[in-house]
């Protein structure tokens, strides 16, 4: 199996019009013979709607004088990756791909329960992989883990640093070979 991580910020995934030609790129590397793990930002950037920066505005409008808990501040944050790894997933489907989202979490992603910067401790991407064999094009929520070790039932989704994937994946370009492939999921953010 060879696998192309394909990493698409927020500017790539803002528009209508630029989230279709990033979901042609997905196709393309899919008709090429590979199988696409995608990986998306927030939906644009800070003023626009979904944007990271945005949604975090929300908690700190509410009380000026006091810094939103940092575990509130994560799930807040998350949502801009969620939404859009749900559209980008609906629109590929739309055009014929079959596709699913993962939370970090789903794909298997987990950290030291730091919230706000959260560090990976170790990745099982069994989500990934088995959206893979069944066929689908796994879009992945960036920025996003999970500590599996909270006081609370379940998992707590914690977030990561900002902006070390985006280096790191022009660094590495196109990813091939599940040992590569691990390694960059485990960079996502």
């Amino acid at each position: 199996m060879r696998i192309k991580v394909l990493k698409f910020g927020g500017t790539s995934v803002r528009t209508p019009e630029a989230r279709h030609l990033a979901a042609l790129k997905v196709i393309s590397a899919r008709e090429q013979g590979f199988a696409p793990v995608v990986v998306v930002s927030a939906i644009g950037r800070r003023g626009e709607p979904y944007a990271t920066d945005t949604l975090k505005g929300f908690l700190e409008d509410v009380d000026l004088a006091t810094e939103p808990d940092a575990r509130e501040m994560d799930l807040v944050m998350a949502c801009g990756e969620i939404l859009s790894a749900s559209v980008f997933a609906t629109l590929l489907k739309s055009l014929g791909c079959p596709a699913m989202s993962l939370r970090g979490g789903q794909a298997g992603i987990r950290t030291d329960g730091v919230y706000g910067n959260a560090r990976i401790l170790g990745i099982q991407p069994l989500g990934v992989i088995e959206a893979i064999e069944r066929g689908f094009v796994p879009v992945v929520c960036g920025f996003q883990g999970v500590w599996v070790q909270g006081g609370l039932p379940g998992a707590e989704l914690t977030t990561l640093g900002r902006g070390g994937v985006i280096r790191r994946l022009q660094h590495w370009g196109q990813v091939c070979g599940p040992t590569r492939w691990r390694y960059i999921l485990m960079l996502m953010g």
